[in-house]
C-alpha cells in the first residue's frame, strides 16, 4: 500500500511538473522579456559659437595702400633658357611677393593685388623683379623705385607704366604696369604705454662680404660705397633693412627745402 501510494505522488509530481513547463514554454515571450528599464536622457545640442572677427591696425597708419602688379615688359631675358621672374614690393618694412610667372621670360604677367597698410611719411615703394632659379639663389634682374602717385591720396585709382632699372642702366631695364588705389583710415586715440626698460643684448659682430655691399651698390650707383656699407653693419647684415634706409636717406636729400 505504501509503495502504491508513493507511486502516485511521483507521478503527481512529475505532471505537475511538465504542466508547469508546458505553461511556460507556450507562447512568446514579451518584449521586455530580460530587459531592463533605461530611461531616456535628452542630450542637448552644442551651443554654436560664432567667432569673433577682430580687425587690428597698426598704430601711425596713413590707411590702405592696393597695389596691383599687372605685368612687365623687360628689355632683356637673362640667361641661357627664358626667365621664371616673380615681383617683390616693399611697403615701408613690409614686402610682399607676387607668384611666379614660370617659362615668362621679357614679358611676365602676374595680375596680383596687394593690399598693404601704409605708414605715416612712406611716400613711396620699392619694387625688385627677380629670376626664380632652381639651383643658387634667385638673380635680381630689374627694379624701381616708385613714389606713390598723389591722386590716390584724394580718392582717385592710377594705372600706369614705370620704368625699370638694371644692369642697362637707369630706368633702361623695361617697364612695369602697376595699379594703385587708396583707402584712408579713422584711428581712434589711444594712450600711449610706456615700455619697461630691458638690458639690452651686446650684439655680435657682423661680417659684411664685398659681394653685399656691390649687391646694394648696384641698386644705388649715386650711394658712396663706405656709406652703404656702415647702414649694412648697423643694420647688422640685413640687406632689406639697409635697401629701406637707403630709399629714407634718398628721399630726404631728393625732397626740395624751403
Amino acid at each position: 500500500e505504501s509503495r502504491t501510494n508513493t507511486q502516485t505522488l511521483e507521478t503527481m509530481n512529475t505532471e505537475t511538473v511538465a504542466e508547469r513547463r508546458r505553461k511556460v514554454l507556450v507562447g512568446e515571450l514579451p518584449p521586455h522579456f530580460l530587459r531592463l528599464a533605461v530611461p531616456v536622457q535628452q542630450v542637448a545640442e552644442p551651443e554654436v559659437v560664432q567667432p569673433r572677427l577682430v580687425s587690428f591696425v597698426p598704430p601711425n597708419t596713413r590707411g590702405r595702400l592696393s597695389v596691383t602688379i599687372l605685368e612687365a615688359n623687360l628689355v632683356k631675358n637673362y640667361g641661357l633658357v627664358r626667365m621664371d621672374p616673380y615681383c617683390r614690393v616693399r611697403v615701408g618694412n613690409v614686402a610682399f611677393d607676387t607668384n611666379v610667372a614660370a617659362n615668362a621670360g621679357r614679358s611676365p604677367t602676374w595680375n596680383r593685388t596687394l593690399n598693404a597698410y601704409l605708414p605715416m611719411n612712406v611716400e613711396s615703394i620699392y619694387i625688385q623683379i627677380f629670376d626664380e632659379k632652381a639651383f643658387g639663389p634667385d638673380e635680381v634682374i630689374a627694379w624701381a623705385h616708385v613714389m606713390l602717385p598723389l591722386p590716390i591720396f584724394n580718392g582717385d585709382n592710377l594705372d600706369e607704366y614705370f620704368q625699370l632699372s638694371g644692369q642697362q642702366g637707369e630706368g633702361k631695364e623695361g617697364m612695369i604696369h602697376l595699379h594703385f588705389s587708396f583707402a584712408p583710415i579713422d584711428l581712434p586715440l589711444q594712450p600711449e604705454v610706456q615700455p619697461e626698460p630691458e638690458a639690452a643684448p651686446v650684439p655680435l659682430p657682423v661680417e659684411i662680404t664685398e659681394e653685399d655691399t656691390k649687391e646694394i651698390q648696384e641698386m644705388f650707383p649715386t650711394v658712396d660705397k663706405e656709406v652703404i656699407k656702415c647702414i649694412l653693419e648697423e643694420r647688422r647684415g640685413d640687406k632689406e633693412a639697409a635697401v629701406s634706409a637707403i630709399l629714407e636717406m634718398t628721399a630726404a636729400a631728393e625732397t626740395p627745402t624751403a
